[in-house]
């Protein structure tokens, strides 16, 4: 082989390996914050690491075994100091790339709104539309965000809506076992 055969290959690697990248950064965890509590005065910062006996009690109401992880999250207050409620952000796995998004629960538990922060997936973008993400507000429990049932899909972004849908229901089943009793 020619040394000229071995340049023209090597000079045409890096076209060949162009990946594709949809990823979309909507907002900032903050953002999400504000959106979602726009009433707030202030948000303290708060992060969820569950003990053992925790994990098998969330394990034990979702139906699954889950790893546990730490969940980042903010506390908001109005201006006097009264909770308002909570934002807690997390990711899910779409069809290959993760999901960022941040659930805002009011101190009663039920979910007060959903926004999609990253989405890194060149299809189901759908799931950021109002429509779908107003599904989740006023619910509470495992059955109301079961995926199917409580909450519908759509059509091209079923995995997306999905994992989503798991992923909030794990976060509302943290939220009232481990916030909720502070």
């Amino acid at each position: 082989m020619s040394h000229r055969w071995v340049f023209a290959a090597l000079a045409l690697t890096p076209v060949a390996i162009v990946l594709p990248v949809h990823a979309t950064v909507y907002m900032s965890a903050e953002a999400s914050c504000a959106a979602l509590f726009p009433e707030a005065a202030r948000f303290d910062a708060i992060t969820l690491d569950t003990t053992a006996a925790q994990q098998a009690a969330l394990d034990q109401a979702l139906g699954v075994t889950t790893k546990p992880r730490r969940v980042q999250g903010w506390a908001a207050r109005d201006a006097s100091g009264k909770l308002l409620g909570h934002v807690l952000v997390d990711e899910v796995i779409g069809k290959y790339e993760l999901i960022t998004y941040a659930v805002a629960f009011v101190a009663s538990g039920e979910i007060k709104g959903v926004e999609v922060l990253a989405y890194r997936e060149s299809h189901g973008q759908e799931i950021r539309l109002p429509s779908w993400r107003g599904q989740f507000v006023g619910k509470k429990t495992v059955a109301e965000l079961s995926f199917g049932s409580g909450i519908k899909g759509i059509s091209g972004a079923t995995l997306s809506c999905r994992h989503v849908s798991e992923g909030i229901q794990r976060l509302s089943v943290l939220y009232t076992q481990v916030i909720a009793p502070r």
